[in-house]
């Protein structure tokens, strides 16, 4: 039998009996590790914050929100999981994942299709066919040593890329998200997503924070200058930095020395940091609002963080979690997820921005909805800044005719 002890799965279950069901069998077949998940929105949301990919991931086809099919899709494309297994209670839902993954990459590989109720020895039988290293090795692919980071950050690889913002109402360019990039000498361009969840916890999280942002402020400076004058722009800290009031005090410093005006450099944070409720970090934050700048949390979904939660520091703009503004114009329970969240933002005198807007009539939602910015590939991928005026100039007449049709 394989051992699978070392390895992490993940059940994808929204029917509480079933989703424990499969993990206790997942648990008995041997799994170190298993994680739960209640649809899909919260199976990506989970493997995301992750960092590195599970060997295998176990998920019904039929949920709300986000059915199998879609998971699955995200799954292939994040590549967060090696291996997938899906379980329905019909069969010609189990044809439609054969089908979906016949163009799958690389990292994943479709261990089977079962019928629920899951029994063991079918589990046992897939499992045994499947080559446990190998999926081991694959969910190694892509993961830095905090090491390489620092030799690469040495060796100034790492540079920000930047996401437009616009105003939904009028299409208007209204800020860029900064996002770290590595440039790979010999595996090109790697994004954010593929590296900084391993870093978490490592020193040289902070100073190539410091480093993207000392590089993205920089830019912002050029376009200040050559006329841009109305350009903000949204900058991520990890915990480590908003923990530690020097690294604060210069980055303060840097925007000062700068010439820039602090109410456009929004500063970014996580969830996790008003969870927690560290008292110097909420003091850290308290302190940047103090001195002008624009506080955001990131990756917001209505639920996950209470409204007393987010009142302990002043916070200006919301962001609202991709995952549930993907196609919410056509998944009822994602819209209200959706609406909630935007609800919140509004009761609390925030901006809202929605991330990851693929679809136009998502866009249309969202200003019915009364969303103020968005950002996503539907306004533009991330682009290196001296990319930026020559989007500008081809896509302005584009993002008006978004806006307008927005609003039909």
């Amino acid at each position: 039998m394989a051992d699978w002890s070392g390895c992490t799965a993940m059940v994808v279950e929204d029917s509480p009996v079933q989703r424990d069901h499969m993990a206790g069998l997942l648990r008995q077949a041997g799994f170190g590790e298993v994680l739960l998940a209640c649809d899909g929105i919260d199976a990506l949301r989970k493997l995301n914050a992750r960092g590195m990919p599970v060997e295998l991931v176990l998920t019904d086809m039929d949920m709300p929100g986000m059915d199998g099919i879609e998971l699955i899709r995200h799954v292939c494309e994040l590549e967060l999981a090696a291996s997938l297994l899906v379980a329905s209670a019909r069969e010609e839902r189990l044809k439609e994942a054969q089908a979906g993954m016949t163009q799958r990459t690389a990292l994943q590989v479709l261990l089977g299709t079962v019928l629920k109720p899951l029994h063991f020895d079918v589990l046992s039988e897939i499992l045994d066919r499947a080559d446990v290293g190998r999926l081991r090795e694959a969910t190694a692919i892509g993961l830095p040593a905090p090491e390489e980071v620092a030799a690469a950050l040495a060796a100034g690889q790492f540079l920000p890329y930047y996401e437009p913002r616009i105003e939904i109402a009028t299409g208007m360019l209204r800020g860029l998200d900064v996002q770290p990039c590595w440039a790979h000498p010999e595996r090109g361009l790697i994004r954010a997503a593929r590296f900084l969840p391993a870093l978490q916890g490592a020193d040289c999280i902070a100073p190539l924070t410091v480093d993207i942002a000392a590089q993205a402020l920089r830019q912002l400076r050029a376009w200040h200058d050559i006329g841009l004058i109305s350009l903000g722009m949204s900058i991520k800290l990890p915990t480590e930095i908003l923990a530690d009031r020097a690294c604060v005090d210069q980055l303060s410093a840097q925007v000062r020395e700068l010439g820039l005006e602090p109410r456009t450099v929004i500063w970014e944070c996580q969830e996790s940091v008003l969870a927690d409720g560290a008292p110097l970090t909420i003091a850290n934050l308290a302190h940047l609002c103090v001195r002008g700048f624009g506080l955001a949390l990131g990756g917001y979904r209505a639920g996950h963080t209470t409204q007393q939660q987010l009142a302990r520091c002043p916070l200006t703009e919301l962001r609202i979690d991709p995952v549930i503004v993907h196609e919410a114009s056509q998944h009822p329970p994602r819209q209200a997820l959706l609406q909630q969240s935007l609800s919140v933002a509004h009761q609390m005198g925030m901006a809202a921005v929605a991330e990851g807007v693929e679809l136009a009539a998502d866009l249309s939602l969202l200003r019915s909805l009364g969303c103020e910015l968005a950002q996503g590939a539907l306004v533009a991928a991330p682009m290196p800044g001296n990319a930026l005026a020559g989007w500008i100039r081809n896509n302005r007449r584009r993002l008006k005719e978004l806006a307008s049709a927005s609003a039909r």
